[in-house]
């Protein structure tokens, strides 16, 4: 099969500068032109047909297979004329380099109407092009949206919106970890509400969920917001992940300690040289079992010294709650 014209049709004197070309190709190879011309008859309406309903630009080929000459565009072939013998070789050639020519040469008018359809298509593929990134771009903004709720959903707890278990571990490993790189300071606050299970047991536990929600917003008031990580460990036993030194954590707690008025109990342990996230979660967790040992609903902060740990604790004088211990 040898292809002896490709031609795109954009408007309609393509259509009939396509038919001279056929014409002429016929003419040339001495075929019928009286038979061609009865094809095309019949062809065109088809062609005129599909480039409507594409409303773009259509391909057509004008090729030779055998002796038949054929003109095809999408995915029609139409037989136009079959010769009595193939054509020659140099003929073809010739009859190519003319066809070129002739399809590449036009009019000045004809030209400037192609070029205004042709710039009337881009400009509407532009639009359709803004339109669809546009639509794109809201998906992709909703998507972002729901991937970010599900991931809030995932990492709070659903009784009182704080960060959950999960997300303590993550987080304080991530920040431990920058905070020691960085050598910044940071301190885990241990808390725990005091005879919890006696509040819920005598009250109910509509009673019990609404007090862990006072005390959860207790916390949040407390801890600095896109700072500091506020987290229930579960059941009566909360953190904050503080980036900060020991005085503003005590701060927190003493804000803390006065809002639920001195029913909660709270050990602080500030991150020290050489510490690991288990020596440190250790020492926090220490200085609130001294807080419980000691009576219950007032601070102690656990201290490193060069040689050895240690956790002191000062009772509070008799008819006070409150209460703090620094070594």
């Amino acid at each position: 099969m040898t292809e002896l014209l490709g031609f795109t049709i954009v408007i309609e004197p393509d259509r009939q500068r396509l038919v001279r070309l056929i014409i002429d190709t016929v003419q040339t190879l001495g075929g019928d032109h009286f038979e061609a011309t009865a094809a095309l008859v019949t062809i065109l309406p088809r062609l005129r047909e599909d480039c409507l309903k594409a409303n773009s630009h259509t391909r057509t080929q004008l090729v030779l297979q055998g002796p038949t000459l054929l003109l095809e565009w999408d995915e029609r072939r139409e037989t136009l004329v079959t010769f009595t013998e193939p054509p020659g070789t140099e003929s073809l050639q010739a009859l190519r380099a003319h066809l070129r020519h002739a399809s590449e040469s036009t009019d000045p008018a004809l030209l400037i109407q192609r070029n205004a359809r042709i710039s009337a298509d881009l400009e509407q593929a532009r639009e359709q092009a803004a339109q669809e990134m546009a639509e794109l771009e809201q998906v992709l903004e909703k998507k972002k949206r729901q991937l970010k709720e599900s991931i809030q959903r995932a990492e709070r707890d659903s009784l009182t919106g704080l960060f959950n278990r999960g997300a303590f571990d993550t987080r304080f490993s991530d920040i431990f970890r920058r905070c020691q790189r960085q050598e910044e300071p940071l301190c885990l606050v241990f808390l725990d509400l005091d005879n919890f299970k006696q509040v819920n047991d005598t009250h109910g536990h509509q009673f019990g969920d609404d007090y862990l929600k006072m005390m959860a917003d207790a916390i949040r008031d407390a801890a600095r917001e896109h700072v500091d990580y506020a987290c229930r460990l579960g059941g009566d036993e909360f953190a904050i992940i503080a980036c900060t030194h020991a005085d503003i954590a005590r701060r927190m707690s003493r804000k803390i300690l006065e809002s639920l008025k001195h029913s909660v109990s709270i050990g602080i342990a500030q991150m020290q040289a050489g510490d690991t996230m288990d020596s440190l979660i250790g020492r926090a967790d220490a200085a609130l079992y001294e807080v419980k040992r000691n009576g219950r609903g007032h601070i102690v902060l656990a201290d490193e010294s060069t040689n050895q740990r240690k956790t002191a604790a000062t009772k509070l004088p008799e008819g006070t709650k409150t209460g703090e211990v620094t070594s």
